[in-house]
């Protein structure tokens, strides 16, 4: 996944609608929908035609394992479909496992996305072994067309594939078919083939999904490689340095350098427990990226390496690669727990300058900050807002929108999720606890 985007030309790409069926914590099918009604702050939505809109901002509260974080994966999953191929028919299909108590049955996950101001609508069935199904329709002038499907016939037979009017020659048709493998998506085969211009229509949404789709926590990794990435630019860099002081870090610059170090080489547990006498110890280099800082203390500089930064300031400069990236392109991002580290008054800050600056970027996320129910970003904006809960005797995962209930906007949204109102918190039941098994 990209780091930084520079395009000019902003597209709109956003998720839509999700749902799931029998996908890790969830059993029946969970439809979460990313549509608005209101137009009041056009700056919170994306139009996307047809007197549509969609949010720019998704976030999903829940106690713990009532399935939030499964929701981002199941939406990550479907993308991972599309996307990735598989080299061997004896491969397992790149999914998580299936609802618990439904393992012996298939999966469906679905989802409507715009991918460059185009709107698609793909379906997915499968096994641990086979692609069961494939639908894939999409909407090129306005109206409802037929991309692919695709249809499971046996073990050691070719799937059915009929593509729609995608312009493909007989030749690539026939190389999607040979290389359709019962294990991964027709679609994912543009990435292991080459084609001719005519795969033009799938060379386009295969290669958006490479640049703007991201995986969970995508960019929370390797840092030190993105701040050498935005040292590189001016604007890059002072865009980050200039948020880095608004969050009153003190740090007044960063750069980075590319250093060799020495790595032991084999078991150096044996090595050392070896009655021979070591002359020497087999080592490789490895290049890595360090990342130091320039802080200052009054008239004072004194420089930080990355790895002496606090989690929080990490985590800052994580999201801060989100927003450039939101500002600068068209992006769909899901972040898991986005509150950890980090101050509640630095994410609320990051939130409404994601919301208020991108331009048609796409935010879904996870959290505990509870706080967040009360600030006027969220509770004026309760469709940005779903719950999940899990069925405390099906064990399953149910996601809500929180203006499905119907709540008065004159009722704070946080009061009534911390009273239990809206459901979707522990019921922990009385701190005492007995240590004599025959009482409750």
């Amino acid at each position: 996944m990209i780091y930084l985007c520079t395009k000019t030309s902003i597209q709109y790409n956003m998720i839509r609608e999700f749902w799931a069926e029998n996908f890790l914590s969830i059993k029946e099918r969970q439809t979460v929908n990313f549509e608005t009604k209101s137009k009041d702050d056009e700056w919170a939505s994306v139009d996307v035609g047809g007197n549509k809109r969609v949010n720019k901002l998704a976030v999903i509260y829940g106690a713990n394992a009532s399935g939030k974080s499964n929701l981002l994966l199941a939406i990550q999953n479907v993308f991972e479909l599309l996307y990735y191929p598989q080299n061997d028919r004896s491969q397992p299909v790149l999914t998580r496992r299936a609802f618990a108590l439904n393992n012996d049955k298939s999966s469906t996950l679905f989802v409507s996305f715009y991918a460059n101001d185009i709107r698609y609508d793909y379906t997915i069935t499968f096994n641990e072994k086979y692609i069961l199904d494939e639908l894939m329709d999409w909407y090129p002038h306005g109206a409802k067309a037929l991309f692919y499907e695709r249809h499971f016939v046996s073990e050691d037979s070719w799937a059915k594939i009929k593509f729609g009017d995608l312009k493909l020659s007989a030749k690539s048709k026939d190389t999607f078919l040979r290389n359709t493998l019962n294990n991964h998506s027709v679609l994912s085969v543009f990435g292991k083939m080459a084609f001719n211009n005519d795969a033009q229509y799938i060379a386009d949404l295969h290669r958006w999904m490479t640049s703007y789709m991201h995986e969970v926590n995508s960019m929370q990794n390797a840092l030190a490689t993105m701040l050498r990435s935005a040292e590189k630019n001016d604007k890059t860099k002072r865009f980050f340095l200039k948020l880095l002081q608004k969050a009153d870090f003190n740090i007044v610059d960063f750069y980075t350098e590319v250093v060799s170090e020495k790595h032991p080489i084999g078991n150096m547990l044996a090595i050392g427990n070896s009655t021979e006498p070591i002359t020497s110890i087999p080592t490789f280099k490895i290049q890595q990226t360090k990342a130091y800082f320039k802080c200052a203390a009054g008239d004072k500089i004194f420089i930080l390496s990355l790895d002496e930064q606090s989690k929080g300031t990490k985590k800052f400069l994580s999201n801060l690669s989100y927003l450039y990236s939101a500002l600068t392109g068209d992006h769909v991002f899901l972040i898991d727990e986005i509150d950890s580290e980090l101050h509640d008054d630095l994410l609320l800050y990051f939130l409404n300058a994601f919301v208020l600056n991108s331009k048609k970027s796409q935010l879904i996320f996870t959290t505990q900050e509870t706080a967040l129910l009360d600030e006027e970003l969220l509770n004026t904006h309760r469709d940005f807002v779903f719950l999940a809960e899990k069925d405390r005797v099906g064990a399953y995962s149910k996601y809500t929108r929180v203006d499905e209930f119907g709540l008065h906007k004159n009722l704070s949204l946080y009061n009534a999720y911390k009273t239990g109102r809206l459901g979707a918190v522990p019921q922990l039941g009385s701190p005492i606890i007995y240590m004599d098994d025959d009482e409750d």
